[in-house]
């Protein structure tokens, strides 16, 4: 009896059991079959997803972004002159060609070109910056490369390496994609920058430029002196004011009012000069310094040697000892370039030997650039000349700071300079003087990112001067050395 009852109870418990489980599981199963179908429906739309991008968009590529327009990217889009630009382009097909042009019309009115292929990046890019191109008007990894390497599209058009225009100068950079530009961009190398004022001074005893800088109290001072092509040489001047120095882009000869030819130039309008810019209400006068190139370099480096008050100098390309003058009649009539007291400062005469009458003659009938290195390193040879003509740069009432290139082809700028600074350590100059020289750099050491292809000046009688070293040496002369000045100025000059 018990047997049974118990028996027949737990029968009945299994199936109260059941009846009560069964509504439970029914549902459990129902949910478990509408999860499946939930992830094979999102599976199906994620698949569907990647079939269209690919459908509408070619194969899939993350990182190249591939519906992203190209784009043409510069930096700034104003630069003053020898700052630097950053050009990227983006959006491009990944490992295909691209051609990067540069254009400009100078002031002229010749045009300059430069342009260099690139392989397009996995990310769709290229950059100058980091990459070097295939082909093109320059080689290798280089931010300046499309800059310097622009030259005239028709050469005959051009007379030289030198201009004197600070007017702002416009270039279209442009890409160019299987023929095509598809993007271009203009932009603005600046000499002046907004703020700054540009004076003509033209009194009895000063003749010149004048640029004040936006700053309006008294500011360091810089005498800038130009070459033997005469005038006043405005760029540097112009890009110092902008950087925040009183400038006087002072004349010496080759203007209305002064000496046609640099024979007889009194080192006193250098004095005059100083004097002036003292008496300026926005010059701090106890900060003038000077600046000259090639012949102005020597004549800064008299005047400096001549008057305390120069607390600084730049000579680039410079001489260590007074030449005869620049004139029609050099080689044959004797003169000084320069005067002190009404008495010729002691000069070293220019002399033509066989040698160098027929390599003069050969280039000038074949209408080729001629060399004038030769001539002035025959003339260095002559001792007692150089003795009695040496700079006494051991007098100068500051640092010194000389820029030159080991292939100068108007004269030996290199070793003039490696003179100088020997006689500085021998007499003790007690001043940080500096001596920057670089090796295949010629005679033109300008601002970077500037046109260095035409290494050759047509001067005065129509002689083609050429002025020497290789157009990337003197880039890369220009690159290092631009920010290096402006930082002995700024240093020595407060």
């Amino acid at each position: 009896m018990y047997s049974y009852s118990t028996q027949h109870f737990a029968k009945k418990l299994i199936k109260t059991k059941n009846n009560l489980l069964h509504p439970l599981s029914k549902k459990m199963n129902l949910m478990v079959n509408y999860n499946k179908n939930l992830i094979k429906t999102l599976v199906v739309i994620v698949i569907m997803g990647f079939v269209i991008l690919i459908l509408w968009g070619g194969p899939l590529n993350l990182s190249s972004q591939p519906n992203q327009a190209p784009t043409l990217t510069i930096t700034p889009l104003k630069a003053l002159a020898g700052e630097p630009w950053c050009i990227k382009v983006a959006g491009l097909t990944p490992n295909s060609v691209a051609k990067l042009i540069v254009e400009f019309k100078d002031a002229f009115g010749v045009v300059w070109e430069s342009s260099a292929v690139f392989t397009v990046t996995d990310r769709g890019t290229v950059e100058p910056d980091i990459q070097a191109p295939n082909s093109g008007s320059y080689q290798g990894v280089d931010p300046s490369g499309l800059f310097w390497s622009t030259r005239p599209v028709n050469t005959n058009q051009t007379s030289g390496a030198f201009s004197k225009s600070i007017e702002p100068q416009r270039l279209m950079v442009s890409v160019e994609v299987e023929g095509k530009r598809i993007l271009s961009q203009t932009i603005e190398r600046l000499f002046l920058l907004p703020g700054v004022e540009r004076q003509v001074v033209d009194e009895a005893e000063v003749k010149g430029i004048l640029f004040l800088p936006a700053q309006q109290e008294p500011r360091p001072a810089i005498i800038v002196l130009s070459g033997s092509e005469g005038g006043v040489y405005e760029p540097p001047a112009a890009i110092y004011a902008s950087q925040g120095f009183v400038t006087l882009a002072l004349a010496y000869f080759g203007q209305e009012g002064l000496p046609d030819e640099l024979v007889h130039i009194p080192i006193e309008t250098v004095d005059k000069a100083v004097e002036w810019l003292e008496n300026h209400p926005r010059v701090n006068k106890d900060a003038i310094g000077i600046w000259g190139a090639s012949k102005g370099a020597e004549l800064a480096l008299l005047a400096a040697a001549h008057n305390p008050k120069i607390k600084a100098v730049v000579a680039k390309s410079p001489s260590a000892v007074a030449f005869e003058g620049v004139s029609k009649a050099m080689g044959i009539d004797h003169k000084s370039s320069w005067t002190l007291n009404g008495e010729e400062v002691p000069f070293v005469p220019i002399v033509f030997n066989q040698q160098l009458s027929d390599s003069f003659f050969s280039s000038k009938l074949a209408n080729e650039p001629w060399s004038t290195a030769p001539m002035y390193a025959y003339a260095l040879e002559n001792k007692e000349a150089v003795d009695a003509a040496t700079i006494q740069v051991e007098k100068i009432n500051g640092p010194i700071l000389l820029v030159s290139g080991s292939e100068d082809g108007v004269w030996p700028a290199e070793t003039m300079a490696k003179a100088i600074m020997d006689r500085l350590k021998a007499k003790g100059h007690p001043f940080p003087d500096m001596h920057l020289n670089y090796e295949g750099a010629g005679h033109q050491i300008g601002a970077p990112y500037s046109p260095t292809t035409i290494n050759w000046l047509t001067v005065s009688g129509g002689l083609v001067e050429d002025l020497g070293g290789s157009p990337q040496r003197n880039a890369a002369a220009a690159l290092d050395s631009w920010t290096k000045i402006t930082v002995f100025l700024q240093e020595h000059l407060r």
